[in-house]
């Protein structure tokens, strides 16, 4: 009995799954973009020499890892340390066809990794360059105008920094019959007014973005690494850092070593910053 309780459960799960996709996805696109290559500079953590030197270290090339490292490898020597695989590998794993397939994958190579929360929630976390955006439903937006005011963050900084970002994966979808159902019950309940399609936040209706392509191709945060130095970065994967020892040195209070080892036993020198420093040393305290 607890058995057929066990699949008639798994068939309820993928059921909820496959109806939150059809809510959620648009069945078209209107535009492409290229996808992104396989770069030389990602390679499998075994490959890396006993000793690298860097400025900055990305732990995970997730949604903020990946524009993160693409932006300092402009002036600087970048380390990312991802611990999952690369979705270049096969492409057809991030097509929409197979949300479903890639997210319940139990797999050792799945880009997702199955897990009950606390509060016995049955969930999935990415391991996989580009993270998040390689399982999630796709949908792009930006933050309003008052957040990014009350953050305190530069406007029109944040406007070209959204728009870097658009450039790459975000993509105007086509609204099919469904869709057009939705739009018309918010108008026809009073959430007005219709703001047709737009990235910013408004009040009302409005469509907004999303990561597909007209392809149904997945267009994920590592593309942003198409903006790299590939003389400045390395990207390295499959790597799980154990440890990381800092220390001063004699050179100045902001400049000091650090050490950290990965699962294949890469080790890595010098670098960080007197915040990050004293940061840790609070945390140590």
């Amino acid at each position: 009995m607890s058995i057929h309780t066990s699949m008639l459960g798994q068939v309820i799960e993928q059921l909820i799954w496959a109806f939150f996709t059809c809510c959620i996805f648009l069945s078209g696109f209107s535009h492409a973009d290229d996808q992104a290559p396989k770069y030389t500079f990602v390679r499998e953590t075994t490959s890396a020499p006993p000793i690298l030197y860097y400025n900055y270290i990305m732990i995970g090339g997730g949604t903020c890892g990946c524009p993160l490292a693409a932006t300092l490898s402009q002036g600087a020597r970048v380390l990312v340390l991802e611990r999952g695989s690369s979705p270049y590998t096969n492409p057809e794993k991030i097509n929409i066809k197979n949300f479903l397939n890639s997210l319940f994958d139990p797999s050792p190579s799945s880009f997702a990794q199955q897990f009950i929360s606390n509060d016995g929630v049955l969930n999935a976390r990415a391991r996989v360059l580009g993270d998040g955006s390689v399982l999630n439903a796709g949908f792009y937006s930006r933050a309003g105008s008052r957040y990014i005011r009350d953050s305190g963050w530069n406007e029109t900084l944040a406007r070209n920094s959204y728009e870097w970002v658009e450039n790459k994966v975000v993509f105007e979808p086509l609204i099919m019959q469904w869709q057009i159902a939705v739009k018309d019950g918010l108008l026809e309940v009073g959430v007005l007014p219709y703001n047709d399609f737009s990235l910013d936040q408004l009040y009302g209706t409005k469509v907004g973005g999303t990561i597909f392509d007209k392809d149904g191709q997945r267009h994920i945060a590592a593309d942003l690494l198409e903006y790299v130095d590939p003389k400045r970065i390395f990207v390295y994967l499959y790597a799980t850092v154990q440890k990381i020892v800092f220390k001063d040195s004699s050179i100045g209070i902001t400049n000091f070593g650090s050490t950290i080892e990965t699962g294949s036993g890469l080790s890595l020198g010098h670098s960080w910053s007197q915040r990050l420093q004293e940061s840790f040393k609070s945390v140590s305290n």
